[in-house]
């Protein structure tokens, strides 16, 4: 594909040479496994809620964090006492956490962080914590989650309907009785990540 930018030195509408392709083609590129491990790296590892939604009645790590090669135990309270809620991207009285607050809103959404000296001590550490939930109603439905009896994950918000933003065009009303034919249809979008490779760009800092 060659297309020509309409002016000489505009990037949009020019076919750009791509310059990771041979070291990637040879075998030669470089990602975050072949950085090494630098002395004294910690490793984590990730306790995720086993319910789709449930509150959290009871968190107690003191076994893990007691538990010879574990630096620390994170939880709720570490994470809400030293830094704030993350940027919702709608404007919603929604807090954003990265980790579990009082309660669980989907499986497999963080409740504690075990940080050691390698990989099998902080699983090791995952074991020690327990955790005492109680269970409540989950939506699994996005169509029935909208209904008013529906149970709300978020109770700053009235339901479970964060942001509704409608946009007109024209005159939709006339364009479909002029239309010669007519075609309906129901899509259910399943649960994906902001980017279609959101999962595939982990990052790495190395501080000398």
């Amino acid at each position: 594909m060659s297309t020509v930018a309409s002016k000489p030195g505009l990037w949009i509408g020019r076919s750009i040479e791509r310059v990771e392709d041979a070291s990637l083609l040879t075998g030669r590129g470089r990602f975050i496994d072949d950085l090494g491990e630098r002395p004294g790296t910690l490793h984590a590892a990730i306790l995720r809620s086993p319910h789709a939604h449930a509150k959290i009645l009871k968190i107690d790590v003191s076994a893990a964090r007691a538990h010879p090669g574990v630096a620390a135990v994170i939880t709720a309270d570490e994470v809400t006492q030293l830094g704030n809620s993350l940027v919702v991207g709608v404007q919603a009285p929604i807090a954003c956490w990265p980790i579990a607050v009082e309660k669980v809103r989907y499986v497999g959404e963080p409740v504690a962080v075990v940080v050691a000296k390698n990989r099998y001590i902080a699983e090791d550490g995952l074991d020690l914590i327990d955790v005492d939930y109680e269970v409540l109603p989950a939506n699994v439905d996005p169509a029935a989650a909208v209904t008013p009896q529906s149970p709300v994950l978020h109770e700053g918000l009235k339901g479970n309907v964060a942001s509704e933003r409608s946009f007109r065009y024209g005159d939709p009303e006339e364009a479909f009785r002029n239309a010669e034919n007519k075609i309906s249809v129901s899509i259910k979008y399943p649960r994906n990540f902001l980017y279609a490779d959101g999962n595939l760009r982990p990052r790495r800092r190395v501080r000398p």
